[in-house]
């Protein structure tokens, strides 16, 4: 009887770790599905394509625009922002947009990353993802005020102040980001004033 009470056991202590085991791979399948889907998949611009990214892409980003005087473009969103994805499928991605966007030095940054992306997200004092800045330098950030629950990109006339909302389209886009890039240019200080075509 003691016999059959040990292989009893010990049968139990296999199926144990068997189901264990099985639990673990299971949690980090999940856990790679959840990192994929969030972190790697759901970026959806490319370094490939000349992006940057976070935090450290934005200083490197600054110190290529002046070396280089091409306009920083930087792109603010949320990890999992259903809008964000579609903008960058719609416009970043966009084969038409892209000649446009290879005049910028492009950097995106998560502002959910952690409590030093949010900090640095705030100081831009976002009112909605995504949300996309013009500049030289860190100091003169220009707003395309993109707001895409209505579908509208605002294009500035002379000043920022001084413009229309525009339904978004690929040629509004177009229209929003020249006009920010020219408001940058004047908003920064010793930088001859030049048009950007």
């Amino acid at each position: 009887m003691k016999e059959s009470t040990k292989r009893a056991r010990m049968r139990f202590d296999l199926i144990k770790k068997v189901f264990f085991t099985l639990v673990l791979i299971a949690l980090g399948g999940a856990a790679l599905g959840y990192m994929f889907i969030y972190h790697v998949k759901g970026r959806g611009v490319h370094a490939e394509d000349g992006w940057l990214f976070d935090i450290a892409g934005y200083h490197q980003a600054i110190r290529e625009s002046k070396l280089t005087d091409k306009p920083v473009l930087l792109y603010l969103r949320r990890q999992a922002c259903q809008r964000c994805i579609a903008f960058e499928e719609d416009f970043l991605n966009n084969p038409e947009l892209k000649l446009l966007l290879s005049r910028y030095v492009k950097v995106q940054v998560n502002a959910d990353v952690d409590r030093d992306h949010e900090l640095f997200a705030a100081q831009f004092k976002l009112k909605t993802y995504p949300s996309l800045f013009v500049m030289f330098d860190g100091e003169h950030p220009v707003s395309t005020y993109l707001v895409l629950e209505m579908q509208q990109i605002w294009v500035a006339l002379e000043t920022l102040q001084q413009g229309n909302f525009m339904p978004l389209s690929p040629a509004s886009f177009r229209l929003s980001l020249l006009s920010a890039t020219r408001l940058a240019r004047q908003a920064t200080p010793a930088m001859p004033d030049q048009e950007q075509n």
